[in-house]
């Protein structure tokens, strides 16, 4: 395994913004991950593990450690599970499934990164998460270099959150998933209406994928409001980020190369030339209007690396 230095960062991530690694390095297995953890030790270097690169934000300045890119490719599939390397990008664990006849993540069609991202933040969409099929979780515990595993209870999967991304020092190695048997051709047909549905509602730009969770509101008027504005029923007290980002004023503003989509308001976009500086800025105004206007904090999906 080769340790490089000074690796630019920005063509690794879906939003291709970021400045570089001090090291970086790719890692194909449990063994070089345990390798690049001891060499990170041994030179008192944080460590960031990178899957396919949506759902981060890098600092201009880059990452002052290790990177870590997880390039490890297993996958089975056996009557009603899929086990798969975290490094399987989550579109390949969705196709497999459909063609072999199993159901249970359709809904994930589209969505960018790999399987073990997705599983760290929960991933979901249109009435589905990672949560609802993982059955258990490989980790590689950093602390001790010792292997773990980790069943769907102790995953402790909430909205977009998981033991894993509360415990940096949990490397997620791989995932186990259950399914249904389902009918191909039905499973086929919903993938093909969620990615008509991707691409009529979500940016053809660079981005990271939506950039604030949806926050749970009190507001009863609010709730009304968009109930009628949308004919969309609320679930869960959850009102849609991109609409309060929408509602004070934000759709198109542009900073630099960065914009808050016109198709979709919680989608900041990468124009072309966009820093981590513009998307910052952009963030902290939605922020501060969104709360000064309705009372309602943000809170970002996005990861923030070397900030």
């Amino acid at each position: 395994m080769k340790i490089r230095k000074n690796v630019k960062l920005a063509p690794y991530t879906t939003f291709k913004i970021g400045g570089p690694a001090k090291f970086f390095c790719e890692a194909g297995n449990e063994g070089e991950i345990s390798e690049a953890f001891r060499f990170a030790k041994e030179k008192k270097l944080p460590v960031f593990i990178l899957g396919g690169g949506s759902n981060v934000l890098v600092s201009d300045q880059g990452f002052g450690g290790l990177v870590i890119k997880i390039k490890d490719l297993r996958f089975k599939i056996y009557d009603l599970r899929i086990e798969c390397a975290a490094g399987v990008m989550l579109n390949k664990v969705v196709n497999e499934s459909v063609k072999a006849g199993l159901t249970g993540l359709e809904w994930a069609a589209g969505i960018p990164g790999t399987i073990g991202g997705a599983v760290r933040g929960n991933a979901g969409a249109f009435g589905g998460t990672m949560g609802d099929t993982v059955e258990s979780v490989s980790v590689l515990d950093s602390e001790d270099l010792r292997l773990k595993i980790f069943d769907s209870r102790r995953c402790k999967f909430e909205y977009r959150n998981s033991v894993f991304k509360q415990n940096s020092n949990l490397i997620i190695l791989s995932v186990k998933l259950g399914f249904k048997k389902g009918d191909r051709k039905k499973s086929q047909a919903l993938v093909r209406e969620i990615l008509a549905k991707r691409k009529k509602s979500q940016p053809e730009f660079s981005s990271p994928g939506s950039f604030f969770k949806n926050p749970v509101v009190k507001n009863k008027k609010l709730i009304e409001e968009f109930e009628i504005d949308t004919g969309k029923k609320i679930k869960d007290n959850k009102i849609p980020a991109g609409y309060l980002i929408d509602r004070v004023g934000l759709c198109g503003k542009k900073i630099g190369g960065a914009m808050y989509s016109e198709k979709h308001a919680n989608f900041i976009v990468n124009t072309g030339k966009a820093t981590a500086d513009n998307v910052a800025t952009l963030v902290a105004i939605a922020k501060t209007r969104v709360r000064d206007k309705y009372g309602i904090q943000l809170d970002e999906e996005v990861n923030y690396v070397g900030f």
